[in-house]
């Protein structure tokens, strides 16, 4: 065990503790407590989906609970562990009279957070994802389970703290046919795995094999329940072949008697927030998955600055007449209210700091959020890329000034939810369902 870890530990050992993010970091900072000793009391986590549940055996508080729990556990500590949310969620402590020694900051243990993109391609293509909004052409491929076994090797090797990593970013993982093995290789230096999908996927021998090694976290996104509303954004999906492996999922976790948290990422658009997303509101209680919701994007980057700087691509001008927030109203809404401009430092910007991804072919790009080669890859190949060579790429990318300039780490981040609701409110909605 290295200083830094041990560090953590020891201010852990023997106090209780309350983890804020109940997601994939969350869940990774809760396998290292549980493998040194360390009790947990459960979550905290602002999401409406996760209030009152239990997730990895441990209750889940909203943050309005903070208060009483601190009332009812004398010297509570935290630790923040929504690394892109960090600094806001720092300041709602302090707004609760939490003292800033109540807290502690996961990043600044764990300073880096990882994913790998195992597949470099998808098979479906969405109006708001890269993949669906053409653009830069490439070539795709998958990730060999050689390669990306050098990869975590590396990633542990360099980093005194890893304990999760994501398997995802554009890519759709459950098309690699060694996805059972990267998350077996995971937890083999336990290392939490997180994975996303869209579900839309016909090996289910493959999604069978894959929750047999009981990932700690799996994300669906989908955009309606009734095909009507979900084919009109998820492009070349199957929403009935989606909820049959939402039914399958439910079954493998039963069977297996599985940790996994499984959490339905439902997009919001202004044609399935009616009778589509309560019936799928109704199908994940009845299986006992959470529902998110969230508004939908323009993504990637690259595409949000050609639009705000007036070349908006055929994709993205059909794709803005069914947000339910537009891109300059999401900017807006998530500007700190007490900043009239949506500038900051590059240095602030969570997708900055404090993330590296990792391409299928072992180029690294800028950030999450950016989709085209070019000038946003830092390093040719994260094998022979130093940490500092990577971090001094970062730091010389045109695109981050760009970026921050026009308010986009916040924008993609969704900060400040109540605006991005009041914008929503104040448009019209229909619902595209049978006899709609």
């Amino acid at each position: 065990m290295n200083a830094r870890q041990a560090d953590l530990l020891a201010q852990l050992a023997e106090v209780p503790v309350l983890i804020w993010g109940a997601r994939m970091t969350g869940l990774g900072l809760v396998r290292l407590c549980r493998t040194h000793g360390i009790a947990v009391l459960g979550f905290i986590d602002s999401d409406p989906a996760f209030a009152g549940q239990r997730i990895a055996g441990l209750p889940c508080h909203p943050p309005a609970e903070l208060p009483a729990l601190r009332a009812r556990h004398p010297g509570l500590k935290i630790v923040v562990a929504a690394s892109t949310k960090e600094a806001e969620i720092n300041r709602q402590l302090l707004g609760y009279g939490f003292p800033a020694d109540s807290f502690i900051n996961y990043s600044g243990y764990c300073d880096l957070f990882y994913t790998v993109d195992v597949m470099g391609t998808c098979n479906l293509k969405c109006l708001s994802c890269a993949h669906g909004a053409g653009g830069e052409k490439y070539a795709r491929g998958q990730m060999s389970f050689e390669t990306y076994r050098q990869v975590i090797d590396k990633i542990v090797a360099e980093n005194d703290l890893v304990t999760h990593i994501s398997l995802y970013s554009w890519g759709e993982p459950f098309l690699n046919p060694a996805l059972p093995e990267m998350v077996d290789y995971l937890h083999r230096h336990g290392i939490a795995a997180a994975l996303s999908s869209n579900l839309s996927i016909k090996n289910e021998a493959l999604l069978h094999k894959v929750m047999q090694h009981n990932p700690e976290y799996l994300k669906v996104s989908l955009s309606g329940y009734y095909p009507e509303a979900y084919n009109d954004t998820h492009g070349g999906g199957n929403i009935h072949l989606v909820r049959s492996n939402l039914l399958r999922l439910r079954y493998y976790i039963d069977k297996y008697r599985l940790d996994t948290v499984v959490d339905v990422n439902y997009h919001l658009y202004n044609n399935n927030n009616g009778r589509n997303l309560q019936k799928m509101r109704e199908l994940c209680a009845e299986l006992g998955f959470f529902l998110s919701t969230t508004f939908a994007l323009v993504m990637p980057l690259e595409r949000v600055i050609d639009k705000l700087e007036g070349r908006p691509s055929p994709s993205t001008l059909a794709l803005e007449p069914k947000l339910l927030v537009s891109v300059e109203e999401g900017i807006a809404a998530a500007r700190p209210a007490d900043r009239d401009s949506p500038q900051m430092s590059p240095a602030d910007c969570p997708f900055l700091a404090n993330q590296t991804i990792i391409n299928w072919d072992l180029s690294v790009p800028i950030c999450c959020t950016t989709f085209n080669r070019g000038p946003n890859i830092v390093a040719a190949n994260f094998l022979t890329a130093s940490k500092a060579q990577i971090g001094q790429g970062k730091a010389q990318a045109g695109v981050c000034q760009t970026c921050v300039k026009l308010g986009l780490p916040a924008y993609n981040l969704g900060l400040n939810r109540s605006r991005w609701e009041a914008v929503a409110a104040s448009k019209p909605s229909f619902d595209l369902a049978p006899d709609a």
